[in-house]
């Protein structure tokens, strides 16, 4: 009689596959605690909340929370996961009816949410207790969080989209799914705590000096930058300022661009004689500020 060890047979094949240069291989996320590091803790240690919501729309300054997941990661001087404190998530009742893409997008529908009121004093407990909260999307994911949580506003934030040089490490867009795919990873759904997993292993990856991607997030999240806006440009020089990274933003009708300190100079000049803008509008932005 013979017995075949499917497992066996599958890793078999999956080594095979990964041989192959037309062929990449995707495994599914697992459980945040199987990233958790087994080299000696450096320095402090600090506690770092890993955050997502899902919300009725894109807009984060009306959009009514839906769910919301955070996970509690122990993470030392060296940016490395040495343990996970506690993960937590809720559904919460928008007051109305849920948009039918946002249903198609998140799975979340109108009966799932029907009553549920979000624990305001848990959650606020829990976040305010958080030496740094982390949101692949922080511009999107601040102004929700901290409507619903006003006591946690002033809490600070890091931006793992826009604070991680995920070019300079080879990958070739930020979007989280992207991301994962591109580390070897996949995960099924669009939810918050989906997302929150999704994260935790992109920032336990690690570069190409052996450093997680978490360390660079904590560096970049600790300096002070300066938020340039170039008031007053001419509709002409707008693709110039796009193709230097300059985003327009639509309240303060004026495209801006946020660098270190010691770029300031530099950039005042080449607003100056490159597109005639002479009074930016500078402003000092720390973690505490940056996403607000």
């Amino acid at each position: 009689m013979k017995y075949q060890n499917g497992t066996a047979s599958l890793e078999a094949a999956l080594s095979l596959c990964a041989q192959q240069p037309d062929v990449r291989v995707l495994r599914r996320v697992g459980p945040i605690d199987r990233l958790v590091s087994e080299r000696a803790t450096r320095g402090r240690v600090r506690r770092i909340g890993i955050v997502d919501t899902e919300a009725t729309s894109t807009n984060a300054r009306s959009a009514e929370l839906l769910d919301i997941a955070v996970a509690v990661l122990l993470v030392d001087a060296a940016g490395e996961l040495i343990g996970v404190e506690k993960t937590l998530q809720s559904l919460r009742d928008p007051g109305g009816p849920i948009p039918a893409e946002v249903t198609k997008l998140t799975g979340i529908t109108n009966e799932m949410v029907a009553g549920r009121i979000l624990n305001q004093e848990k959650w606020a407990r829990l976040l305010s207790g958080c030496d740094l909260l982390v949101a692949h999307n922080a511009s999107y994911d601040v102004p929700i969080v901290e409507r619903f949580l006003p006591e946690i506003v002033g809490q600070a934030w890091a931006c793992s989209m826009r604070q991680i040089g995920w070019l300079d490490h080879g990958f070739d867009g930020a979007k989280l799914g992207h991301l994962l795919m591109q580390i070897g990873r996949f995960n099924s759904g669009h939810r918050a705590a989906a997302d929150v997993i999704s994260l935790c292993h992109l920032l336990a990856h690690r570069d190409a000096n052996g450093r997680t991607l978490m360390s660079e997030l904590l560096e970049k999240a600790a300096c002070d930058t300066v938020r340039i806006d170039a008031k007053g440009t001419d509709f002409a020089v707008k693709d110039r300022l796009r193709d230097r990274r300059y985003r327009w933003d639509p309240a303060g009708k004026a495209w801006w661009i946020a660098v270190c300190e010691d770029e300031v100079d530099e950039e005042r000049r080449w607003l100056e004689f490159e597109i005639g803008c002479r009074n930016p509008v500078m402003t000092v932005m720390t973690a505490r500020t940056r996403f607000r």
